[in-house]
């Protein structure tokens, strides 16, 4: 199961407003999710990813919207901005594959550990492109070490994806299709 909602943004309304009506949809559909997340008799932990540099954007709003919906729910919510991270692209020099881990010695083990101690990691991105934003790309690039472990059973850690994208037609598959692939190879549902 792949947990999302994909919200486009093209209509004449002020854009806050519709992403404040469309989390409040999001939020009244995800309440099945959320009751979930509630059922398990232990507490419960978010940890959401925003790859927007714009502090005031779209993105943040998504993401202030649905971090109050899982504080009202009893969920305890960490929030990490990649883009004030020292965080370095992936090299592909493969050495992960022996070691189950990044050489790098950087800020990606704050998000490491985020996704390790969360049972919901949200991924929340502006569309470009028809693509997630280069810094959440550069985040899901650094988990090439995780994907290595195919072969391990599905943990029941859940990974949704918040998108918005401004455009006419704003085309949400090629993140969806990248989120999906970074689930599979996180062993996540």
């Amino acid at each position: 199961t792949f947990l999302g909602n994909v919200i486009a943004l093209n209509s004449e309304k002020p854009v806050s407003s519709i992403i404040r009506q469309h989390v409040r949809n999001m939020v009244n559909y995800g309440s099945q999710v959320l009751k979930l997340f509630t059922t398990i008799h232990r507490p419960m932990k978010a940890a959401i990813i925003i790859g927007s540099a714009r502090e005031d954007g779209n993105t943040e709003a998504q993401c202030r919207a649905v971090m109050d919906a899982l504080e009202e729910n009893g969920i305890e919510v960490d929030v990490i901005r990649p883009a004030k991270m020292d965080i370095h692209h992936c090299t592909g020099c493969n050495r992960c594959i022996d070691t189950d881990s990044c050489y790098m010695q950087d800020d990606m083990q704050v998000i490491y550990d985020a996704f390790d101690g969360s049972d919901v990691f949200i991924l929340a991105t502006p569309v470009y492109f028809s693509g997630p934003s280069s810094i959440l790309k550069q985040v899901i690039d650094r988990f090439q070490c995780r994907w290595e472990s195919v072969d391990e059973p599905y943990s029941d850690k859940y990974v949704a994806l918040l998108c918005n994208g401004g455009s006419r037609n704003p085309r949400f598959e090629n993140v969806i299709s990248i989120v999906r692939a970074f689930a599979f190879g996180t062993r996540c549902v």
